[in-house]
């Protein structure tokens, strides 16, 4: 597996290196129920797909929205571990259910509102001024969605 993702040439070996940085963060960060690492590792393994945009030049990604919406799922799943690892008492009944629900419905939304932004992108070129007024208002939406996350995990 990995001469085959090396084989793309040199630019593939720096995404590769912050990809595996931002894995073992997480995995360190997941075991040791630290929110502030998994939040950075988050963060890595963001700017590892951001590096590749920037080193292949890809056209627009269709899957970015899939991207950064697993991303989003990781995040919240990894803070969800650490806070279950420091209750105390037991849970009220239903409570955990409802907060995979809450989960589920937090990473379709943030999977549609990339999803928008993906197609505000793509419609721009030819819809004109408002289509991107749209288009970069979905992805103020979405950012503001990140943060918020990372700040305030659900529970």
């Amino acid at each position: 597996m990995w001469p085959a993702l090396l084989s793309h040439g040199e630019q593939t070996s720096p995404v590769l290196g912050v990809g595996l940085a931002g894995l073992v963060m997480l995995a360190l960060g997941t075991a040791a129920a630290r929110t502030a690492v998994v939040a950075t590792s988050i963060a890595v393994l963001g700017s590892a797909y951001a590096l590749h945009l920037v080193l292949e030049h890809p056209p627009v990604d269709t899957r970015a929205a899939l991207f950064g919406a697993g991303l989003l799922a990781t995040a919240e799943l990894a803070c969800w571990s650490a806070e279950l690892r420091r209750e105390v008492a037991a849970p009220e009944a239903g409570r955990h259910l409802r907060r995979l629900a809450a989960e589920i419905a937090l990473c379709l939304g943030g999977l549609a509102l990339a999803a928008l932004v993906l197609a505000a992108t793509d419609i721009g070129h030819h819809g004109g001024v408002a289509v991107q007024i749209a288009g970069a208002g979905a992805a103020v939406a979405l950012a503001a969605l990140a943060v918020d996350t990372l700040r305030h995990p659900r529970g």
